[in-house]
Formats: C-alpha cells, sequence, structure tokens
C-alpha cells in the first residue's frame, strides 16, 4: 500500500517560519549578552534595546521575562554543545567522546563567556533546568556504564553529581579569572573517579593537548 504523500509547505509560509526563526535566534543571541552585562539587573526594555526591536515584539516570541531567560540558558546550552561535540564526533574512543567535551565545559568561560557569565548570573535559574541541560551527559554515561566500558554502579547519579562539579567549576573560573584550563582539568580528572576510571587513564584523557579553541 502506497505511503501517504507528504503535504507541501507554501513557499510563502515556509519563508515566514523561517524569518521568524531567524529573528528569535537574534533576539536570543541579544539577550545572552545583556544577561551577562547586566545579570539580575536586565529589564525587558534593555533586551529589546540591545536588539533594536520593539517590547512589544519580544512579547510575540515569549511569554514573559522568565520565559525569555529561561530559553536565553538552554540556547547557550545547545550552542556550546553543538560545538563541543563537533570535536569529537569522528573519535573512535567512546571515553575520549565523553570527556573532552567535559574539559570544554570547564572552559567555557573561555570559549561562550557571554554563557558563561549567564549561568552565573542566573545560577537559580540553570539549577531548574538542570535535568534537561544534563540529558546528553546522563544518556552517554548511561550507555558507556551497559557496555562495560563504565563501572560506576549508578550512573545516573554519577552523570549528574559530574555536571554539578564541572558547574561549580565554571563559577570559579567566571569569579577568578586568574584560574587556568589546567585547574579546570584538574577537577575533570578528580571527578573521573566517579565513573570508576583510574588515576592514570583519568590523566591520559585530561592532558592530551587542545586545538585552537577560538568560537
Amino acid at each position: 500500500m502506497p505511503g501517504k504523500a507528504k503535504k507541501s509547505v507554501p513557499p510563502e509560509i515556509g519563508r515566514k517560519a523561517a524569518y521568524v526563526m531567524r529573528n528569535r535566534m537574534a533576539l536570543l543571541r541579544s539577550t545572552q549578552e545583556v544577561l551577562a552585562a547586566k545579570g539580575q539587573a536586565a529589564t525587558i526594555e534593555d533586551i529589546a534595546e540591545h536588539a533594536q526591536i520593539a517590547v512589544s515584539t519580544v512579547y510575540k516570541h515569549f511569554k514573559d521575562k522568565d520565559a525569555l531567560i529561561e530559553a536565553t540558558l538552554l540556547y547557550g546550552f545547545k550552542e556550546w554543545e553543538d560545538w563541543a561535540e563537533a570535536f569529537v564526533k569522528d573519535s573512535p574512543d567512546p571515553l575520549e567522546r565523553l570527556v573532552f567535551p567535559m574539559r570544554l565545559f570547564v572552559r567555557l568561560h573561555e570559549t561562550h563567556p557571554h554563557h558563561a557569565q549567564s549561568v552565573v548570573n542566573y545560577f537559580d535559574v540553570v539549577t531548574k533546568l538542570l535535568p534537561i541541560a544534563q540529558e546528553k551527559m546522563v544518556a552517554g554515561i548511561t550507555a558507556l556504564a551497559k557496555a562495560k566500558i563504565l563501572t560506576c554502579e549508578d550512573p545516573v547519579a554519577a552523570a549528574k553529581n559530574m555536571h554539578a562539579v564541572m558547574s561549580f567549576a565554571i563559577i570559579n573560573q567566571v569569579n577568578y579569572p586568574e584560574a587556568i584550563g589546567k585547574d579546570g582539568d584538574k577537577t575533570v580528572r578528580i571527578a573521573l573517579s566517579m565513573l570508576g576510571i583510574t588515576e592514570a587513564k583519568a590523566r591520559k584523557l585530561t592532558e592530551t593537548k587542545l586545538p585552537n579553541l577560538t568560537v
């Protein structure tokens, strides 16, 4: 029996949807910059002015300031995630594919400074979004535990603890600019013990040279 024919989308509707999405992404980027610069004092008016749009346009995309802040933080995590995964997508080593993004995450203040500062400024909101922000790490660690590559007894709890440790590493490095990348690697290396990874293996995974991380 032949499958149902896909409904075609009129060109004008497709163009409108693309236009709306571009505007939404531009608004999220502008919001990220304002949240980083002004912190909790940021207002919808500040964001609209920075984005060079009307306040009413902001409300066409988001029902209120809280919804905009949450969407901006999630956008930042997704943008970083896609960027980080591009470095390891071709790696044959499953542990490298897990750990390398962790090393990048604790350098968030260097590679994605607006997002890093927003995370610090709105950490109370980030804590509410943790189940979403942690999804990839939980899935990755759970899969490696099932494959017997990791030996942690409770992979979900271990993943959440790993994410918490790295999040506080970001806070430390944002608040103390003198902190260096090696401090982040040490944090990751110590945290890897929660996954049953030996110190020798952890050192090997965290001491390889990083590529140019310019975004």
